[in-house]
C-alpha cells in the first residue's frame, strides 16, 4: 500500500510541478506541414514552455506519413505531429505508434478554384492538386466528392503536388483547377482572386486531424518523459489561447508570412475556434478512418478505436486540476 501511495504522489508531483535544476531531456519532434494547424508546435517552443518542463527540443520537418512513422519507430524522433490516418494505418500494419492528443478533430480545409467553378457539379472532369495520397487534404477531398455524388477515381484527376505554397502556385499557373487549402494560405488565395466555394469545416466530418503521436515502446521505456511532454503541450495550448501577440509572432515565423490579415485569421481559427483546451483524440474520428480503410485493408474491419489512442496522460491532467488551474477555473 505504501508503494502505491508513493507512486500516486510521484505522478501528482510531476503533473503539478515542472522539473527544475535537472539536465534537460533531449527530444526530437517532427512536423509534416507548414500550416496553421501545426503552429501550436512553434508556439510551445517559442514560449519557452518546453524548456520550462525540462526539454531541449529539436524540431524536424519530415513530410510524408510513412517517413515520419519510420523515424518514430526507429527512435530518431520521439514525438511527431501529423494527421491521424497515417498513425491508424501504421498501427494496423504492426507499428506501435499511438495518438496522445489530437489538436483538430475535424477537417478544416477549404476548396479553392477559378471563379468559373461555383458548385460541386462543376468539379466533374477537373484536376485537383493535393499534398500527397493519404494526407489530410486527400482524405477530405475524397469524402467531399463522394458526398457530392462524384467518384474520385472516375470523375476527377488527383495530382500530388506537395505543400500549400506549391499548390497555390499551380492553381495560379492553371496547372490544376482546384486545390484544398488551410489558413493562412486561404487568405492568400482569396487575395489572388480565387473562389472559395466549399469548406470542410462546414461539412462537419468527424476526423483525426493534426495529432501528437509517439510509440507505446517509448511510453513503456520512459512514461514520465511522455507525461511531462503532454503536460507541456497542454500548457502551451493555454499560452496559445491567452497570449495573442506572442502567438501571432510564432505563426509568422513558422509560415514565413507577414500579412496581418492572414495572421489574425489563422490565430482566431486555430487558437480560439478549433483547438480544445484538452485535446482528446476523437474516437468517432478513429472509427470513420477505420471504416474507410476497411475498404482496402481487412485488418481495419472490427478494429477497436480505443486501441489507437492513449488518453490517460490528458485524463491525469484533467483529474489533477492542472487544466482548471491554468484557466483560473
Amino acid at each position: 500500500m505504501r508503494k502505491i501511495w508513493s507512486s500516486v504522489f510521484l505522478v501528482a508531483s510531476l503533473l503539478l510541478f515542472p522539473l527544475r535544476g535537472l539536465p534537460a531531456d533531449k527530444v526530437n519532434i517532427s512536423h509534416s506541414a507548414v500550416s496553421g494547424s501545426q503552429v501550436v508546435l512553434w508556439v510551445v517552443q517559442d514560449s519557452g514552455i518546453l524548456r520550462k518542463h525540462g526539454f531541449e527540443t529539436q524540431i524536424l520537418f519530415i513530410t510524408g506519413g510513412p517517413t515520419a512513422i519510420a523515424s518514430l519507430v526507429s527512435g530518431d524522433v520521439q514525438f511527431a505531429i501529423f494527421a491521424g490516418p497515417a498513425a491508424v494505418t501504421a498501427n494496423l500494419g504492426g507499428s506501435d505508434v499511438v495518438l496522445l492528443m489530437t489538436f483538430l478533430n475535424t477537417l478544416e480545409h477549404s476548396f479553392f478554384s477559378s471563379p468559373a467553378i461555383k458548385k460541386p457539379a462543376d468539379l466533374r472532369g477537373k484536376k485537383f492538386g493535393i499534398n500527397r495520397y493519404g494526407a489530410a487534404d486527400d482524405y477530405g477531398l475524397r469524402l467531399a466528392l463522394r458526398k457530392w455524388g462524384l467518384d474520385p477515381e472516375k470523375d476527377t484527376t488527383i495530382l500530388q503536388l506537395g505543400g500549400q505554397p506549391s499548390r497555390l502556385a499551380a492553381l495560379q499557373a492553371e496547372q490544376i483547377d482546384v486545390t484544398l487549402l488551410q489558413l493562412p494560405w486561404t487568405v492568400k488565395a482569396k487575395q489572388a482572386g480565387f473562389n472559395e466555394f466549399a469548406s470542410l469545416v462546414d461539412m462537419r466530418f468527424d476526423y483525426l486531424g493534426t495529432s501528437l503521436v509517439t510509440t507505446r515502446s517509448l511510453i513503456q521505456k520512459n512514461e514520465n518523459l511522455v507525461r511531462r511532454f503532454v503536460r507541456a503541450f497542454v500548457e502551451g495550448i493555454h499560452f496559445y489561447k491567452t497570449n495573442k501577440e506572442a502567438s501571432i509572432k510564432s505563426i509568422a515565423k513558422f509560415t514565413k508570412l507577414q500579412d496581418p490579415v492572414a495572421l489574425e485569421e489563422t490565430y482566431n481559427a486555430y487558437a480560439i475556434k478549433l483547438m480544445a483546451r484538452l485535446p482528446y483524440p476523437n474516437l468517432k474520428g478513429v472509427e470513420v478512418i477505420l471504416e474507410d480503410l476497411a475498404k482496402r485493408n481487412p485488418k481495419a474491419r472490427g478494429a477497436n478505436a480505443k486501441a489507437f489512442v492513449e488518453p490517460r496522460f490528458l485524463k491525469e491532467l484533467e483529474d489533477s486540476g492542472f487544466v482548471a488551474k491554468l484557466y483560473g477555473g
